[in-house]
C-alpha cells in the first residue's frame, strides 16, 4: 500500500513539473510572437500582422467599433499605416500569464509610439493587454486592446 502511495506521489510530482515546464515554453512562445508582431508592425506589414489573429480574433481601437477577424483587422491596419506613414512604435512585455489548461494566455505590456498623423507630430504611450489562445496547436491572438496613459490635453477646451 505504501508503495502505491509513494508511486502516486512521484507521478503527481512529475506531472506538476512537466506542466510548469510547458507553461514556461508557452510563455516564451507568446513573447516570441509579440516580438515578431512588433517587427511586422514596424515594417507596416498589415497582412502578416493580421495573420497572427484567430479567425474570430478582435482588435479594439480607440473611438471606433472593434475589428473582428483577420480580413477586417488587415483592412484596419492598412488604413492605420497609411494614415500614419511616419509612425515609430515600440512595446515591451511586462508579464505573460498562461492558464493551467495550457490553451489560453494573457500578455500585459506597455507601448510608446511617435510620428502619428500625416505630419508625424503626434505621440502616445500606454498599456496593452493581448489575449492568446491555442488554435490547432498554434498560438493566435484572440483579443488585443491598448489604453493611452498620456494625460489628456485640457488646454484646448
Amino acid at each position: 500500500m505504501k508503495r502505491i502511495i509513494l508511486m502516486s506521489l512521484v507521478f503527481l510530482g512529475l506531472a506538476t513539473f512537466a506542466q510548469q515546464a510547458d507553461k514556461k515554453q508557452d510563455e516564451q512562445a507568446i513573447r516570441a510572437i509579440s516580438k515578431n508582431w512588433l517587427e511586422l508592425t514596424k515594417k507596416h506589414d498589415a497582412a502578416a500582422s493580421s495573420a497572427l489573429f484567430a479567425d474570430d480574433g478582435v482588435s479594439y481601437g480607440m473611438n471606433q467599433e472593434p475589428f473582428v477577424g483577420p480580413a477586417a483587422i488587415k483592412k484596419h491596419f492598412s488604413e492605420d499605416f497609411a494614415q500614419n506613414p511616419k509612425e515609430e512604435i515600440d512595446w515591451s512585455t511586462d508579464r505573460v500569464e498562461v492558464a493551467s489548461s495550457g490553451d489560453l494566455a494573457v500578455e500585459y505590456g506597455k507601448y510608446n509610439v511617435k510620428g502619428l498623423g500625416k505630419d508625424g507630430t503626434i505621440s502616445d504611450q500606454g498599456r496593452y493587454v493581448t489575449v492568446y489562445r491555442k488554435v490547432g496547436g498554434t498560438w493566435k491572438v484572440s483579443a488585443d486592446i491598448g489604453s493611452s496613459t498620456k494625460p489628456m490635453d485640457t488646454s484646448k477646451k
